[in-house]
């Protein structure tokens, strides 16, 4: 009775103190929404004299008047037409029509508050979604989540019950007994909490027999990809392949699912395209190519979700160099973005102190990997990997700006972001966002001149539209935005 007693004595703390800490985040004041839409059925919009990035060809069309009716566009038509009675009209002079971006590895249900920017910060995937609208992002694919949570909130999205981007998801990540994200969890996620999380956000799998068992106990929520962790982190940490990744892509494929690759080294890459994956999601980071193997990369025809930025910005942590964009001010709380200029020394686990040292050391090597493939015609998808200092929307915006440092151009960086994204996700060649067209869905952004000319025109919003309804932007108190141009 005694030993019972004295396990009694250990549990009740820590049920008191999860029961406090959830009533904590549950009494805090929600912060106000960053995006709001009206209400009703989508309206008729012209939006006038301007010009349109299609995603589809290398410049712009020429200015015109793009008329959405019913979330749809209607027609790209003669300027200068008289609108229709009830129409809600844009004044679109000076600016640029281009499609919703589509992020191909978000985390909508991520934390990106370091742990020591204060207590009392979790996950807010509604917040998350709203983030990644403000910032023009439409579509996100999420290639790692609590599993069913993720889909619920696909589902929620898709049914109009929760403002977000039109998501398509994974789950779980497959990975080796102890293969990541298992040893980053460890780091970084509390223990009292690590049990539930952990089960749910992966899948550890260590015989062929396991694997095709996890993946057919995943079909019933209907995931739009598998994926699969083939890259050691931290350091030394191990990893999936042989039989086993075999056996995951297999199942899938015979399910009419395709599998998506976490990598990290040229030999990551390579098994997983002998393995059949659909798409590398990142960049080789930890080494350089080898010139001679770039061949091999193209026959592959396999795309490469870059992720630059992911790891630039853990680069920029450890050496202090981080500073914000102007999205980020607009959307992140400045307390959290002055906690990511001074890292505190303890703040990161020591199994992971080699490979943030790692990524420092490799900046301008994964850079170059990615002109290198995209020269060779590797098809290139921009990602940015929600997850500590990469928020999500504003996120994927730097990562079209690394893809265009590392040699990427204008177009092709915008292509990663808009037409090529939303075909890989969809699998389709014409898919009804990612371009503009008629009879596309009105997933649109108006940005305040040519990102094919200046690049960081794609920054500067005027309208983001969502299923044809125009968003109205609310950015954080202080922080300012760009005005909207003129309707009526």
């Amino acid at each position: 009775m005694r030993g019972l007693e004295r396990k009694r004595s250990r549990v009740i703390p820590l049920v008191a103190v999860v029961l406090a800490a959830v009533a904590c985040a549950a009494c805090q004041s929600p912060p106000p929404p960053l995006v709001t839409e009206p209400a009703g059925p989508p309206p008729r919009i012209r939006i006038t004299n301007v010009f349109v990035f299609d995603g589809r060809v290398d410049g712009l069309t020429p200015p015109h008047d793009v008329v959405l009716d019913h979330g749809r566009v209607e027609g790209i038509v003669r300027k200068g037409m008289l609108p229709a009675e009830g129409e809600i009209v844009i004044d679109g002079t000076g600016h640029v029509l281009m499609p919703g971006l589509v992020d191909v590895h978000g985390h909508t249900g991520s934390q990106s508050a370091p742990s020591w920017s204060g207590a009392g910060r979790f996950p807010d995937p509604a917040r998350n979604l709203q983030s990644y609208l403000y910032a023009g992002v439409t579509t996100v694919f999420d290639p790692g989540d609590l599993a069913p949570d993720v889909f619920d909130r696909r589902e929620a999205v898709a049914r109009g019950e929760l403002l977000g981007p039109r998501i398509f998801a994974s789950g779980p990540i497959f990975t080796t007994p102890g293969g990541h994200p298992v040893g980053a969890l460890h780091g970084i996620v509390p223990w009292w909490i690590r049990w539930y999380v952990q089960r749910r956000i992966t899948r550890e799998v260590g015989t062929p027999e396991e694997a095709r068992a996890a993946v057919a106990g995943l079909l019933p929520t209907r995931p739009d990809f598998i994926k699969v962790a083939v890259d050691a982190v931290p350091l030394g940490a191990p990893t999936l392949g042989g039989d086993v990744l075999k056996a995951i892509v297999e199942e899938a494929r015979a399910h009419g699912i395709r599998t998506v690759a976490h990598i990290g080294t040229v030999a990551d890459a390579l098994a997983a395209a002998d393995a059949g994956v659909a798409a590398w999601m990142h960049g080789v980071y930890k080494e350089r190519i080898p010139d001679e193997a770039i061949a091999r990369f193209k026959a592959a025809r396999i795309p490469y979700v870059a992720t630059t930025f992911v790891f630039d910005g853990y680069a920029d942590l450890v050496e202090g160099t981080r500073t914000s964009t102007a999205l980020e001010r607009e959307t992140v709380p400045a307390d959290v973005l002055a906690s990511l200029e001074k890292v505190p020394p303890d703040a990161l686990p020591e199994e992971f102190h080699e490979f943030m040292k790692l990524l420092a050391a490799t900046r301008e090597v994964r850079c170059d990997n990615v002109r290198r493939v995209s020269a060779a015609g590797v098809p290139i998808l921009a990602g940015a990997d929600a997850q500590l200092g990469v928020f999500p929307g504003p996120a994927l915006h730097r990562e079209i700006d690394a893809l265009i440092r590392c040699g990427v151009s204008p177009v092709n960086a915008l292509r990663a972001a808009t037409s090529a994204a939303a075909r890989f996700v969809t699998g389709e060649d014409e898919p009804e966002f990612g371009i503009v067209r008629a009879g596309s869905r009105a997933d649109l952004l108006l940005v305040n001149g040519d990102p094919l000319v200046e690049p960081a025109a794609v920054h500067s919003i005027a309208l983001v539209i969502k299923d044809g309804r125009i968003l109205e932007r609310h950015p954080i108190a202080g922080a300012g935005a760009t005005a909207t141009p003129g309707g009526s």
